[in-house]
């Protein structure tokens, strides 16, 4: 069984895999957003997902660490790493006290602000694109543009953790964003993203026309409605 789905938040991630998991579904590969599942016994495996010191690669120390504590490496996938182990083997934490999630979550923000600059270079180029008159620069500049507020949002969501893990050791210098509901809607993001795709959407004529006329239609309305609704989410919550 394949099932697709976009995750930025890694947490959020390890609970839809621990989900499946105890729904008799074990995930055995993933790409681009496609998770590949098997089936298993329900509850049969406990997944945790870590972040890696490289790109799509992990240390030989790091796997005899895991292949001694009967950890399974699942998949590589960028920075991180897809791990799992048998429930009937015990609890499966990796980080299970406040120093270590403090440089777990640490090495996840320097991750995320690296890749929010890539991508905003990235936007840039897009939007110098847009200036020269390039047609197809409109379509990845709001594709871009709704992944570089994703990336924002998290680093938002990663400075909460920190800083509630930081104010345990009396470390308060760590800025949170939930005390004064600063963050940007997602609804934002998402309209940018389908506007994004549909401007890719192309006039092919023939029989399909009208279909991806309407499609075409149908994601500029939702992508409005939803970049509105971000923008108002945004404003009240910074009120």
């Amino acid at each position: 069984m394949t099932k697709f789905r976009l995750y930025f938040d890694k947490d959020k991630e390890t609970a839809f895999l621990n989900e499946m998991s105890r729904k008799g579904y074990a995930m055995t590969g993933f790409c681009v957003g496609f998770y590949r599942f098997d089936r298993c016994l329900p509850g049969e495996y406990i997944y945790q997902i870590d972040i890696t010191e490289g790109m799509f690669r992990v240390s030989n120390d790091y796997r005899e660490f895991m292949r001694d504590m009967d950890v399974e490496i699942v998949c590589l996938w960028g920075p991180w790493v897809i791990l799992r182990k048998k429930a009937a083997q015990g609890a499966f934490e990796l980080y299970t006290d406040v120093e270590s999630s403090i440089a777990h979550y640490t090495k996840i923000k320097k991750t995320f602000q690296l890749a929010t600059v890539m991508e905003i270079i990235c936007l840039f180029l897009e939007i110098w694109g847009i200036l020269r008159g390039v047609a197809a620069a409109w379509s990845f500049a709001f594709i871009l543009g709704a992944i570089a507020i994703a990336f924002v949002r998290q680093l938002m969501r990663i400075n909460d953790i920190l800083a509630e893990l930081k104010g345990r050791t009396g470390d308060t210098g760590e800025q949170s964003y939930s005390g004064r509901k600063g963050k940007i809607s997602g609804y934002l993001a998402a309209g940018l993203f389908l506007n994004g795709v549909a401007l890719l959407i192309r006039d092919t004529g023939g029989e399909l026309a009208f279909w991806l006329g309407f499609a075409k239609g149908f994601l500029h309305v939702l992508a409005i409605l939803l970049c509105v609704a971000g923008c108002i989410f945004t404003l009240w919550r910074r009120s």
